[in-house]
């Protein structure tokens, strides 16, 4: 029996051009991460397809601003706290949507 695709899905954060500054001038470890939107796109880009060429089914999670940043309050802004943030959408625990949107 195939398991289901929740069983091997992997949640990616993914950023549009318009929110990506802001997102990454609030980052923790900027100087791990490009500040150029292009750069950050095609590094992602070859992730995804990575993943996608070993099988892996990816859902990936835009994150808004204002929604992430309301959901991680006074934590610093990881990857692995964005990590934890799309993983949590995708499993239907957090709304993509701030709260007062």
């Amino acid at each position: 029996m195939k398991p289901l695709s929740g069983a091997y899905t992997v949640a990616m954060p993914w950023y549009e051009e318009e929110d990506f500054a802001r997102l990454w001038s609030l980052a923790h470890e900027r100087d791990e991460i490009s500040p150029d939107y292009a750069e950050w796109h095609r590094n992602a880009s070859r992730v995804l397809a990575e993943a996608l060429a070993a099988g892996k089914v990816i859902q990936i999670i835009t994150i808004k601003p204002d929604a992430y940043l309301a959901w991680l309050g006074s934590a610093p802004n990881t990857a692995a706290a964005r990590l934890r943030y799309v993983e949590e959408i995708a499993a239907g625990m957090v709304s993509k949507v701030a709260p007062d949107a």
